[in-house]
């Protein structure tokens, strides 16, 4: 059976809340927790990136060289399609580099101190009734 729109919705808001707090906290796992198995990573000038742990690897150089902050500079816009969902986003992030990394090693990850892009995200929903990331990709702004 079929959830309603309103549960997918809290589910789906729950999903970004928890990569958030996990972009914010450096927590690898807690961010990988969101991902579907077959996510795809398209960051801009950058290689594409498939499968949960090649994103895993991605994500390490992310967390291990910089601190990040991340703005939610307007409500996110959902459209739900039976088992996937559409999400548009328009973040700021604020990245500070930790003492003695000065770039992030991982291709087509955020460099800037400060990062205003446009988010799209393609979420699957798992045979559980949670949402997991499909696609993630982004176009800076700033």
């Amino acid at each position: 059976m079929k959830e309603t729109n309103k549960e997918d919705l809290a589910k789906i808001q729950e999903l970004f809340d928890t990569w958030d707090a996990a972009v914010e906290s450096g927590d690898r796992d807690g961010y990988v927790s969101g991902l579907d198995e077959n996510i795809t990573l398209m960051p801009p000038g950058g290689v594409v990136i498939k499968g949960k742990e090649n994103y895993r690897e991605f994500l390490g150089p992310v967390f291990e060289s910089a601190t990040y902050r991340v703005e939610n500079n307007s409500p996110k816009k959902i459209e739900i399609f039976e088992d996937i969902a559409i999400i548009h986003s328009h973040l700021t992030v604020y990245l500070t580099f930790l003492e003695g990394a000065s770039s992030i090693a991982s291709e087509g990850a955020i460099q800037n101190n400060v990062s205003e892009g446009k988010y799209l995200d393609v979420l699957r929903r798992q045979e559980d009734g949670s949402w997991k990331c499909l696609v993630h990709t982004w176009k800076q702004i700033s």
